[in-house]
């Protein structure tokens, strides 16, 4: 498998050599603006992304770096190398941490200084029947059950990221389920991703639902505080990924379709400052005979996309 990544690449967060393939090369790092294969692996298994920094997490369980770790975060990386936590920071600063084998529990802590100062959460949540998924945006977090419930929480001054009413019963710092995305037609919630002041959610049956903060997110033009199906040449969606401005998608016919902000050629679109429409990426030069794009992911102003053999080849 390969990993292709575009965009942000001030702290070389997108150059995964060891440090003797790298030699003494110390030039000031550019950002890539298309879309440049940057790691290869038998099994890629996930990515993680932040702004100075990436980590790739393959399947018999080594981690690839590439970038800054800010001192502040390296507590973070060291609980999510533990493969039964999930450690995540939201941009705002505040982080929450999901131990696997207590499958309904969430620890929320204000800061990573209170996390590294080994204080007490200051928040401890229950999702039932167990957590399957769990996502950062901007200001809050969204967690998917594994009954296919979409639930969120977060900073009471930006509603409509959580896309559901808060109320007393069911306050905004405190997840709460959102029912608009109970019953859909094509089935039950599978995945989400976030970013920026946008969320999304994929269903089992390939459709694409987006809600968040207009004003802050001003990538989709239907954008409201209610999940909104969102669609892209008629075409069922496979996969998606946010940054803090810019979306892509994979469609079922294994096309990737991107929109929003360019500024650091996150959209794997040279010369294209940005685009509101969803937008093709051409890969017939980038990709080889018998490769196909089996997966993406984001950073706050990256893209990547997992590479491999088609799945019937598979």
């Amino acid at each position: 498998m390969e990993l292709y990544a575009t965009g942000f690449n001030a702290w070389h967060q997108l150059r995964f050599e060891s440090p003797h393939d790298v030699g003494e090369d110390d030039s000031e790092p550019e950002d890539i603006s298309s879309f440049t294969c940057v790691l290869q692996h038998d099994a890629i298994h996930q990515i993680h992304a932040l702004l100075s920094y990436t980590r790739v997490t393959l399947d018999d369980g080594e981690e690839r770096l590439a970038g800054m770790v800010p001192r502040s975060h390296e507590k973070n990386r060291l609980l999510s190398s533990n493969a039964n936590i999930h450690c995540l920071e939201a941009p705002n600063g505040v982080v929450t941490i999901h131990h696997t084998e207590k499958r309904q529990t969430l620890y929320q802590y204000p800061s990573m200084r209170s996390l590294q100062s080994i204080d007490l959460p200051s928040h401890i949540f229950s999702i039932t029947p167990s957590i399957s998924q769990l996502a950062a945006y901007e200001t809050g977090f969204v967690a998917l059950s594994s009954t296919g419930q979409v639930w969120t929480w977060g900073d009471e001054r930006y509603t409509a990221c959580l896309g559901r009413e808060p109320t007393t019963d069911s306050p905004a710092g405190v997840p709460g389920q959102v029912t608009d995305l109970d019953d859909l037609p094509t089935g039950p919630i599978t995945k989400l991703a976030a970013g920026g002041y946008i969320l999304a959610a994929l269903t089992a049956g390939n459709d694409l639902y987006c809600w968040g903060h207009a004003g802050r997110s001003p990538i989709l033009d239907d954008l409201s505080d209610t999940p909104s199906p969102v669609v892209i040449d008629d075409k069922d969606v496979i996969d998606v990924a946010v940054g803090e401005a810019h979306m892509l998608v994979l469609t079922s016919d294994r096309e990737v379709y991107v929109i929003g902000e360019n500024n650091n050629g996150q959209l794997g679109l040279p010369g294209v400052p940005s685009t509101k429409t969803w937008t093709r990426i051409d890969l017939s030069a980038v990709l080889t005979s018998g490769q196909t794009v089996t997966g993406v992911a984001a950073g706050p102003r990256n893209s990547f996309l997992i590479v491999g053999k088609p799945p019937e080849a598979q």
